[in-house]
């Protein structure tokens, strides 16, 4: 018996551990999460390169804002339908208010997001190299380091997560990117090609100008995970289920128009990829 009690307190003092261990993880996460706030006031040293440092860094926090605004918020919309005997997917980008950009925008905002956060990375390495010169600077302001000590150590933070924010966003677009290349090869260059399924005519200009809609062949992966839910689907739900996407569509918000943010080119896949592995050396 106090052999059995010694197993049930070892059992306990393990979970109990496991428990402790798991909060202090969970604790780490949310404060890995935690927004990085840099609050200079734009007050300026009797130090010109304390100064110039300081400008630098504040310019590049506010760039870095501007940009996971600009860039970090558009997602890939896929889903599926069944149709004729046909399994297609039908795919869109949507901002985070959940406007569905054309096209040509999500070209334009795959290649910006890429170009600017590789001059904002670089740039972020540049203020860097002045990092340990304006810290070492720091004793010469006299009493006057002790307004200016906060800012000049917090650069480090903001050029180490800026830095991390933006190569998280840019890889995510990347990756984004692809997949959105390979939705675009193959799709039908005409929805009204798919036949009558509820579609009207707008409905079929939208998706030829902001959606990409393919046909998933057998022999695709995606084909067999998918079509699995169709097959006890009645011919009546099937039906129901291709209104519902036309619905879907004739109700889509779509993004402004932009001229200036619209492209016909693609992002290089081999130069991104080739810059993102050095970057990880």
């Amino acid at each position: 018996m106090k052999k059995f009690l010694m197993i049930v307190m070892a059992l306990l003092t393990i979970g109990s551990n496991v428990t402790v261990e798991a909060q202090k993880k969970e604790k780490k996460a949310k404060k890995e999460k935690k927004e990085l706030k840099w609050e200079w006031d734009g007050k300026l040293s009797s130090d010109k390169d304390i100064n110039e440092y300081l400008r630098s860094i504040d310019t590049l926090y506010h760039r870095v804002q501007a940009y996971k605004e600009d860039f970090g918020s558009f997602t890939l919309d896929e889903s599926f339908f069944f149709f004729d005997n046909k399994l297609y997917s039908i795919s869109c980008m949507v901002d985070d208010k959940g406007r569905v950009a054309s096209r040509a925008r999500v070209n334009w905002q795959f290649a910006q997001a890429y170009l600017e956060g590789s001059m904002i990375v670089l740039d972020m390495a540049n203020a860097g190299l002045s990092s340990a010169n304006a810290a070492l600077k720091l004793p010469k302001l006299g009493l006057e380091a002790f307004s200016f000590a906060k800012y000049v150590k917090g650069g480090p933070a903001v050029i180490a997560k800026g830095t991390s924010a933006i190569k998280e966003i840019r890889a995510t677009c990347l990756k984004n990117s692809r997949r959105w290349k390979e939705m675009k090869d193959g799709s039908l260059t005409d929805a009204a090609t798919i036949g009558y399924m509820g579609f009207t005519e707008e409905a079929i200009k939208k998706l030829n100008k902001y959606y990409y809609i393919k046909e998933i062949r057998m022999d695709d992966p995606v084909y067999t995970e998918t079509i699995v839910k169709y097959r006890d689907m009645t011919s009546d739900e099937i039906s129901e289920q291709c209104r519902d996407v036309a619905q879907r569509i004739d109700n889509a918000t779509v993004l402004p128009e932009d001229k200036n943010k619209e492209s016909d080119e693609e992002i290089d896949f081999e130069k991104a990829m080739k810059e993102l592995e050095n970057e990880a050396k």
